[in-house]
């Protein structure tokens, strides 16, 4: 197909977006920065935030066989709590010049490059991870795939094949693929605002309430986000796993057996002051957050521009909460549209992810 009758399906609006995702290859980012294992923490940390991206496959310099991955939880983790202040030591030195072999995940999670997008989230999912390594032999690096991914390539559909669709609410009814409704009529349709999409059922914090409270909750319902309200459910900030393992003190080694639990050993601390911390002096207060009826599209855009993974969804006359909107939430409406499309093929029949030998401890997709 010539570039003019590709532009000219697209002007038509016969293009069919979402078809044309068939395999992770189609939305992972390819010959990702990389560590190896002579490289340190200092280096570590720097590549993640020149990239600003969140994971680093970490290659035997031997071979350039993958031996494990590099997350941002795992550098916010390890990071020497004294660096840069007063009561700055030889031993916060000494931690920066420490292997990564010391604070790696050792056994990220993997699928093949002929891996479906349906599969490639189902993993991310039900593994509570954030990152999928794409691999044809489970060692050469083939590519990442992320939710970062999976949002560019929302935001790519709605500023290329942007169609003139009736956006009424899609009924049960019109899901009967023999109307032949186009799948991304059923993506423009069915998730059209931020209240689509967005998780009501929400746990929140105190802002009064210890840093071990937050800690508990988040292992229990295995989250990583808590809006976190006042004594009148007013939301005054988020917080979020990252902002409690900036609190706590660097972990020993990693141990190179795959958690049992979530976060069993990323939160695990016996450093009472810290848990005692109240709500209020850790989470973040300027941390962006989204009325329930703005377009998705801003909602993808502020995701996409920023740090964060999770926005709070708030009332924008009352500040009550609404819900929240999270990388995951994202990554279920995705693979919801992607199940449709493969329904539509009668050839075509869906995957069932096969569950990861191990999760990637360090990242965990909210609910």
């Amino acid at each position: 197909m010539s570039v003019v009758d590709l532009f000219n399906q697209i002007a038509e609006n016969d293009f069919g977006f979402f078809q044309q995702v068939r395999t992770v290859t189609d939305v992972m980012t390819k010959s990702p920065h990389c560590l190896t294992l002579d490289d340190t923490f200092e280096t570590a940390l720097k590549l993640l935030k020149k990239g600003r991206f969140h994971h680093a496959p970490v290659l035997n310099p031997d071979d350039q066989a993958v031996v494990g991955i590099v997350s941002d939880r795992d550098l916010l983790r390890h990071h020497p709590r004294r660096l840069g202040k007063a009561a700055e030591g030889d031993d916060d030195h000494r931690r920066l010049k420490d292997g990564v072999a010391k604070f790696m995940t050792r056994k990220p999670v993997w699928c093949s490059s002929e891996c479906s997008p349906v599969k490639a989230m189902t993993l991310m999912l039900d593994s509570h991870v954030d990152s999928v390594l794409v691999s044809a032999d489970g060692k050469t690096l083939d590519g990442i795939v992320t939710p970062r991914n999976l949002i560019k390539t929302l935001l790519l559909y709605h500023h290329v094949c942007t169609r003139d669709f009736d956006l009424r609410r899609l009924r049960l009814v019109d899901l009967d693929l023999r109307n032949g409704i186009p799948l991304d009529e059923v993506f423009a349709r069915g998730a059209q605002t931020v209240r689509d999409v967005m998780t009501k059922d929400v746990a929140t914090i105190q802002s009064d309430d210890v840093l071990s409270t937050a800690i508990n909750r988040m292992k229990e319902q295995k989250i990583r986000h808590l809006p976190v309200v006042n004594k009148e459910q007013d939301v005054v900030g988020i917080l979020s796993d990252r902002e409690i393992l900036k609190c706590l003190p660097p972990p020993e080694l990693r141990s190179g057996e795959p958690e049992q639990h979530f976060r069993e050993v990323l939160f695990d601390t016996n450093d009472k002051a810290t848990l005692h911390l109240p709500v209020h002096s850790v989470m973040c207060e300027q941390a962006p957050s989204v009325n329930p009826d703005v377009l998705l599209t801003d909602a993808l855009a502020i995701l996409n521009g920023t740090t964060v993974s999770g926005l709070s969804v708030v009332d924008a006359d009352t500040r009550h909460l609404c819900g929240i909107l999270t990388t995951s939430d994202i990554l279920r409406v995705f693979r919801v549209v992607m199940q449709i499309g493969s329904l539509s093929e009668p050839s075509v029949v869906l995957e069932e992810a096969e569950p990861a030998v191990t999760a990637e401890s360090a990242d965990k997709a909210d609910v």
